[in-house]
């Protein structure tokens, strides 16, 4: 979605490898729990964090590979990517819309609110 070089073969190895690797440190760290100080770089780590490490390197290793793989395999064509990549996707102008139906101003709207009710209610 945010990279146009991005390769279907990448994508499902990218996700393969992120996953087995998730499965494979849970499994790793169930086997011998000595291994979460290499897994959450603690061995004093809650499950919490070991959970979030576990997420951030099965993350790295997902896009490693992605990348990986799709530099090595043939991208298709920009023009069968619009619509679905951010980068080959044109992005329509909102200047004949009316202000009060464009996003950005309720966005502005509710921030106000949000603010305003914190600062009332603390």
């Amino acid at each position: 979605m945010l990279w146009k070089g991005a390769t279907p073969a990448g994508g499902f190895w990218g996700l393969l490898a992120g996953t087995a690797s998730s499965i494979g440190m849970w499994a790793w760290v169930k086997l011998s729990p000595g291994a979460i100080a290499y897994v959450a770089l603690s061995s004093h780590a809650s499950d919490m964090a070991q959970n979030m490490y576990r997420a951030l390197w099965s993350w790295i290793v997902c896009v490693a590979v992605t990348v990986v793989v799709s530099v090595f395999t043939k991208a298709r064509p920009e023009i069968e990517l619009e619509g679905l990549v951010y980068g080959a996707t044109r992005i329509p102008s909102e200047k004949q819309i009316p202000l009060i139906h464009r996003p950005s101003f309720w966005a502005v709207v509710v921030t106000v609110v949000f603010l305003a009710l914190n600062y009332y209610f603390w």
